[in-house]
């Protein structure tokens, strides 16, 4: 029995490895004041298709209703977010900080590792908020959620589409001649870009790095809007520095995310174990009023399966876990009752195992205590880490009543 392409199960113990990384994201959005929302997997594909750019409308799970509705899974989070804001919360007040942890489709042709069909993004959405101070609280907050759950290390590249909208038209190129130059620097394809004969968008395209890689660009930002981007590059660099995060953060000219609703400001974070993206986001100041409520926006995304891969590769995680049960019990439906009534994790036993098999189980799953009830009595085993002939320690017997 063979599964769809690019879907997968997940079993108790990689279940609980990836639960463990949505909550300490969870975490983070709520040390940031972010509150979770939930939009449905099913969208209208209409709504959709506003929202996105042609590129991801073509990764989109589409299908019929028995209306002949058009729908379609929902491949990513923040367009359902802005379609719930534009229709359900225009009236709340402004800045909106959302997060989510959820499950996203797209349809690879080839899916690979890190780039299944079904995904799950963890990420942010800043609603209402223009201006540096919010681009900042996105990237920092997700420097800050890799590190709490391990990953301190990560390299973020940020863009500005100001930059290279003013770089383009600097040298000449406008309508389709600019969308294929920016897909060309996007790809780093430099042959193709060659073919413009515009020596300025090879030296562009390949210019990486801090305040010297902005002063290089500087000359070929003729316009208002590429200008400010420059000096909000400049700007994140000195607050990326104030915060210890100075080495880890560069500018990036040739970065462009996919999704074409972005308007400003852009950054992913990277490590060297994986060859693509962990997290990334920016600026979409223009989706939103494509839903009839102009309001500026912000936020970022993190693929939970791709964090996984990369805490793997890092030796992290890599044991695999066991759910964490407190107390395995036997003979007693009233005392496992008053475990799990405690607050404690427990396992059932049944009352037809002996002491050796019952600590035998015990240790299979590292379960510290068993309690054991028969005929009214109640007993407890302490049991210790696995050593061979190790007998268990007997304790004096509660007062619970077993019956």
């Amino acid at each position: 029995m063979r599964l769809p392409a690019g879907v997968r199960d997940w079993l108790p113990h990689e279940l609980a490895r990836k639960r463990e990384i949505e909550q300490q994201m969870r975490a983070v959005f709520g040390r940031w004041a972010y509150e979770e929302v939930q939009s449905p997997i099913v969208e209208r594909f209409d709504v959709l298709e506003r929202g996105l750019g042609e590129e991801t409308t073509e990764l989109l799970f589409q299908f019929n209703d028995r209306r002949s509705t058009a729908l379609a899974l929902r491949p990513e989070m923040t367009t359902p977010i802005a379609r719930m804001v534009s229709t359900r919360m225009r009236e709340a007040p402004l800045p909106l900080r959302l997060a989510y942890v959820a499950p996203v489709f797209r349809y690879y042709e080839q899916p690979q590792e890190g780039r299944m069909r079904e995904l799950t993004q963890a990420g942010t959405e800043l609603i209402g908020a223009a201006g540096i101070d919010a681009d900042a609280e996105s990237l920092f907050m997700a420097i800050e959620a890799l590190a709490e759950i391990g990953i301190v290390d990560a390299r973020f590249d940020m863009n500005d589409a100001r930059i290279v909208d003013g770089v383009v038209a600097a040298v000449g190129l406008d309508g389709d001649g600019a969308r294929e130059a920016k897909h060309h620097i996007k790809q780093r394809n430099l042959v193709a870009l060659h073919r413009f004969e515009r020596p300025e968008l090879l030296t562009f395209a390949l210019r990486r790095g801090g305040v010297d890689a902005i002063e290089a660009v500087r000359p070929l930002c003729r316009t208002d809007a590429s200008r400010a981007g420059l000096e909000a590059m400049s700007a994140l660099l000195a607050r990326a520095a104030a915060l210890g995060y100075g080495d880890r953060v560069a500018v990036d000219f040739a970065l462009l995310r996919d999704l074409d609703y972005y308007t400003g400001f852009q950054f992913e974070g990277y490590v060297e174990e994986i060859g693509f993206s962990l997290c990334g986001g920016g600026r979409y100041d223009s989706l939103l009023p494509k839903f009839g409520f102009d309001v500026p926006a912000v936020g970022w995304t993190a693929g939970v399966e791709r964090l996984l891969i990369a805490l793997e590769r890092r030796g992290k995680h890599v044991q695999r876990r066991r759910h964490r049960i407190d107390v395995l019990v036997a003979g007693s439906d009233v005392v496992a009752a008053r475990e799990r009534a405690a607050g404690n994790v427990v396992r059932y036993a049944g009352s037809h195992l002996d002491d050796e098999a019952l600590v035998a189980e015990a240790r299979a799953y590292d379960i510290p205590r068993i309690v054991i009830a028969v005929n009214g009595a109640v007993r407890e085993l302490r049991v210790g880490p696995r050593r061979a002939a190790e007998l268990p320690e007997l304790r004096t017997p509660s007062n619970w009543d077993a019956r």
